[in-house]
């Protein structure tokens, strides 16, 4: 089993670090939170990923073996079960496509401006600015899309189709450390 009591442990100081950050608003101060927050995440995950037996589940998928409703659950669970969560309770996504669409508006005015030196770093801050909010619509998008694809995968009894792409998404997750 993963050493849950180790990610206790982190959690608390991740926490703790936190409180700091509201404390001495500092750029210091909020690199050390992102650093404890990575560190917790990477524990959680080898946690998680001691406590399934992943390795027999994609055998099943790959041979096709029917699956009981436990491993369905633990598939659901292994595959969106964090996106779930995310999209139930994510609520900027209409900012964050706002914001991107001011920001692409933008750009467009410059096109038609003379680039001068202001005019460039005026764009070099738009670009920027755009950078930072992309990733969140994106990262939003890919956990509904994922949600989608699993439940057209598992809606009614599993065919050829369906073990493949759950084998397909658990291979991805496994390949890209999201489980």
């Amino acid at each position: 089993m993963g050493n849950v009591s180790q990610v206790a442990t982190t959690m608390k100081t991740a926490l703790e670090q936190a409180a700091r950050c509201v404390a001495a608003e500092s750029s210091e101060t909020y690199d050390s939170l992102d650093a404890q927050v990575e560190t917790l995440e990477g524990q959680a995950y080898q946690a998680v990923k001691s406590q399934l037996d992943i390795a027999s589940l994609l055998h099943k998928l790959n041979e096709q073996e029917p699956l009981g409703p436990a491993e369905l659950e633990t598939l659901e669970l292994l595959i969106v079960g964090d996106a779930e969560y995310f999209l139930k309770y994510e609520a900027d996504l209409e900012r964050w496509k706002d914001e991107a669409n001011q920001l692409v508006a933008e750009i467009a005015k410059l096109q038609s401006s003379q680039l001068d030196v202001d005019g460039l770093m005026h764009l070099r801050a738009l670009c920027q600015e755009l950078r930072r909010v992309l990733p969140n619509i994106v990262y939003y998008l890919d956990k509904k899309e994922r949600t989608i694809k699993f439940r057209e995968a598992t809606s009614g009894a599993l065919d050829d189709a369906g073990y493949r792409v759950l084998a397909e998404m658990v291979t991805a997750m496994i390949s890209s450390d999201r489980i």
